[in-house]
């Protein structure tokens, strides 16, 4: 059975108002459902050796919905409910794009795993509309993740360079900006801090923290080459004065390199 067949069979389970488009090896599905900001949802169905694939396409996490998945403890849990419930898998690749998908050796069972990713595409492009946290605060991460994103992109292997990325993807507890895999056996971890005010920025350190510490008590701790802590000195929240007593103990304790995103040239040097 090709993917044109399967696709009639989900027009039948569902009814009239789907649509197709051939994209690659893999058939993009246009549901009739809708985000709360009015995106009509697609996923992506491809056969992958005995199994069927059915993906988001990466749309979720890669700006398609015009939204932004949060990191706020609200959201994840939110985000956690769902996956749980639709038993929903992720993957990354290497340019940090998450990829929600759910697969199947049975075509049978193609229309209702199909479903239930759309349901949780919809579900999650529509919380992430919900403003958890201070609007400033979210522009201001936003803005330097994706200004040290590209900077990292600009002289780094991008083989090598993982962003958004799992220390260790199978347990995705412990997540860093970047992850650079040095060699085949070692890796620098780099996280960002910033923040719109002074509690904020101290915020992004102590999460820098206990990022770091985690690494150290976990099984990748003899892959880890260096630990980098990326500071955003452009940010509103960076008062030297005020956040002196934290950076000591973010690079004395964890044994970071913080390096100022005003000396990010050093970057160079570290990360090859």
């Amino acid at each position: 059975m090709n993917l044109l067949d399967i696709f009639t069979d989900i027009k039948n389970a569902f009814g009239g108002l789907w649509q197709t488009k051939q994209r690659g090896n893999s058939l993009e599905i246009i549901t009739p459902y809708a985000t709360t900001n009015n995106r009509f949802i697609s996923v992506f169905l491809s056969k992958q050796g005995d199994d069927f694939v059915i993906s988001d396409g990466g749309w979720l996490n890669s700006g398609i919905y015009d939204v932004v998945l949060g990191e706020e403890t609200c959201f994840l849990k939110v985000l956690y409910h769902f996956q749980n419930s639709f038993e929903i898998k992720q993957i990354a690749n290497t340019e940090g794009i998450t990829y929600y998908y759910l697969k199947t050796a049975n075509s049978i069972d193609i229309p209702s795993k199909l479903f239930d990713l759309t349901l949780f595409i919809q579900n999650i492009a529509s919380v992430s509309e919900i403003a958890f946290e201070d609007k400033e605060e979210k522009e201001t991460k936003e803005r330097f993740v994706s200004v040290a994103n590209e900077y990292l992109k600009s002289f780094t292997d991008k083989r090598k360079l993982h962003l958004n990325s799992f220390l260790i993807p199978e347990k995705k507890d412990i997540k860093f900006n970047a992850i650079y895999n040095n060699t085949p056996s070692t890796l620098s971890l780099v996280n960002y801090v910033t923040g719109s005010s002074n509690f904020y920025f101290s915020n992004s350190i102590s999460k820098a923290n206990m990022l770091f510490q985690m690494a150290d008590d976990s099984s990748a701790k003899t892959l880890i080459k260096s630990k980098v802590s990326i500071i955003d000195t452009s940010a509103d929240g960076y008062v030297p004065d005020k956040l002196a007593s934290y950076l000591y103990h973010l690079e004395h304790h964890t044994g970071s390199l913080l390096v100022n995103w005003n000396e990010k040239e050093r970057l160079q040097s570290i990360l090859n």
